[in-house]
């Protein structure tokens, strides 16, 4: 596990994870689109406690580890 965030973002950015900054903007679902519809393409996979509250980095970090340990590995060249 990487000792600091910055150490983590660029053992991200090695796996094509890409790592928005300050100022950056992230379009995302209406709060409420909890469920694949027709008309629309995003939805989110488990409801939201809040408009506000977004999880912790260190969710994200769970979910970028296990992503990886999906994904098979390429063979060395």
């Amino acid at each position: 596990m990487p000792r600091t965030w910055h150490q983590a973002l660029d053992n991200w950015r090695a796996m094509d994870v890409d790592c928005l900054g300050r100022g950056s903007y992230l379009g995302v679902p209406r709060v409420d689109a909890v469920q694949w519809t027709r008309p629309r393409a995003t939805y989110w996979s488990a409801p939201l406690d809040s408009p506000s509250m977004l999880c912790s980095p260190v969710e994200v970090a769970r979910l970028i580890a296990a992503g990886r340990h999906c994904i098979p590995a390429e063979p060395e060249a």
